[in-house]
């Protein structure tokens, strides 16, 4: 029988230099979220941000998981992992990637929704969600320092955009979770926080995601793959939209 899985380009080096500079602007995107969450943490006399940090920063240990079934590859040589699980080297500076994307905007879409939110403004957010998953994705892309293989499916600068549609979410989910949790993360359970970024990620990652996933470890090439990714869309839309529904400010119709 065919092999249905995809080979991934064991080959590649991690070049050095790329490597420490991505590192490098990651850390520092993470030090300015991380300034500004505590800081907004402190003015609420709350421990949430803290929390919300400590999940991102954690959360990041899912990364092997989500790389194998959506064929992601970082270079095994030329770089000193932060740990090695499926037999796959994860670079140091996801951990900071995860942390100001996914916990400082899911921080920010909970304020947001605190402040009251109108659809058209968290449509908006969505959209920005996928600028700046492309602004973290391809640089590093570009550089070298990782690389989608199989048949990807919408591929701009290498990155393919059926990423977006999983990546986009998990600010917005994580924003409305905290919102409509917000009566219990307080006092001493406060901490259930930072759990609740990696349930966030997973529950964005299968619910859109799995169509894709399927399709490229499927065999069925490029046509199955776009075709798997427009349903991974639609999936995203739909949780979007049930999120605008259920957390946003009705707009007022002037007829």
């Amino acid at each position: 029988m065919d092999n249905q899985i995809p080979l991934p380009p064991v080959e590649m080096l991690m070049p050095g230099t790329a490597n420490n500079v991505i590192a490098a602007i990651n850390y520092f995107a993470l030090a300015v979220v991380a300034v500004f969450m505590l800081r907004d943490g402190k003015r609420r006399h709350s421990w949430l941000a803290l929390f919300c940090l400590l999940g991102g920063s954690i959360s990041f240990l899912q990364e092997p998981i989500y790389d194998i079934v959506g064929s992601v590859w970082y270079p095994q040589y030329g770089q000193t992992p932060l740990f090695r699980a499926f037999n796959a080297s994860i670079p140091a500076w996801m951990l900071p990637a995860y942390a100001w994307y996914i916990a400082g905007q899911g921080y920010w879409m909970y304020t947001q929704f605190q402040r009251g939110m109108k659809p058209t403004l968290m449509w908006r957010y969505y959209v920005l969600f996928w600028f700046s998953n492309l602004l973290l994705e391809v640089p590093g892309l570009t550089l070298g320092i990782y690389h989608y293989y199989g048949a990807q499916p919408f591929k701009v600068f290498g990155f393919p955009l059926w990423m977006a549609m999983t990546n986009s979410l998990m600010p917005l989910v994580l924003g409305a979770a905290y919102y409509a949790f917000g009566d219990v993360l307080k006092g001493r359970a406060t901490w259930l926080a930072a759990p609740m970024v990696s349930m966030a990620i997973g529950a964005c990652q299968i619910a859109a995601g799995w169509p894709t996933w399927l399709a490229l470890n499927s065999g069925g090439g490029l046509l199955v793959t776009h075709a798997a990714a427009l349903v991974s869309l639609s999936l995203s839309l739909s949780i979007a939209y049930l999120i605008s529904r259920k957390f946003c400010i009705p707009s007022i119709s002037t007829h």
